[in-house]
């Protein structure tokens, strides 16, 4: 997913922000790589920021998922009612879809991505990436610096080292989706420990 200064208007970024953007990245970037040049530049309340913002994105658009873990695959496999185990290994991305579907990956830098209720996304390696959508779905990232989302209620996420996650979930005060983002070392998010939302705080699986 490529993140530009038209898309940062548009979800109405602070000017602090936006300026380090356009002097970071004036042709755009790559969100992976804005993402870890801001923690790289201690901005981490702008970090969390665009995770949540991103997340929002995939709950409007669930497919998309597979373009954020790996840009350049053109679509998405086709929905399918029977579930699907796959792995890969070195770095390879690797998706899956239908209820109850699995996507497994391993090895740095890898990705994994699963679309449907009760869905599973696993991937290990340092810099690894896992992402399903959902209800009741799940992912999990080992490893260093990884990263795991789920973008549909009554999910569980966790990640590795230095890593972080996001989950959906429905406030029913006002009735919209909201995103928790969880960034392991901080206000006492764990490595490797899965996490849900209630009542939209993080607490432990």
């Amino acid at each position: 997913m490529k993140i530009t200064k038209e898309l940062l208007k548009e979800w109405d970024a602070c000017s602090n922000g936006f300026k380090w953007f356009l002097q970071k990245f004036p042709q755009g970037g790559d969100v992976h790589e804005v993402g870890s040049t801001l923690r790289v530049d201690k901005r981490y309340d702008d970090a969390r920021w665009l995770t949540s913002h991103v997340f929002e994105q995939f709950i409007k658009t669930p497919s998309d998922i597979a373009s954020y873990v790996e840009g350049d695959v053109a679509a998405v496999i086709k929905e399918t009612d029977i579930a699907v185990t796959l792995k890969a290994v070195e770095g390879s991305p690797i998706f899956a879809s239908g209820d109850y579907s699995k996507a497994a990956s391993s090895g740095d830098y890898s990705k994994a991505a699963s679309s449907g209720d009760y869905s599973t996304a696993a991937s290990s390696g340092n810099s690894s990436t896992a992402a399903s959508s959902g209800y009741s779905s799940k992912a999990e990232a080992i490893g260093e610096k990884t990263v795991s989302m789920v973008a549909g209620c009554n999910g569980r996420a966790k990640a590795g080292l230095k890593g972080a996650f996001a989950l959906a979930w429905h406030d029913e005060n006002s009735g919209s989706m909201k995103i928790c983002v969880g960034e392991v070392g901080f206000n006492g998010i764990k490595a490797d420990v899965f996490y849900c939302v209630k009542n939209g705080v993080l607490v432990e699986f």
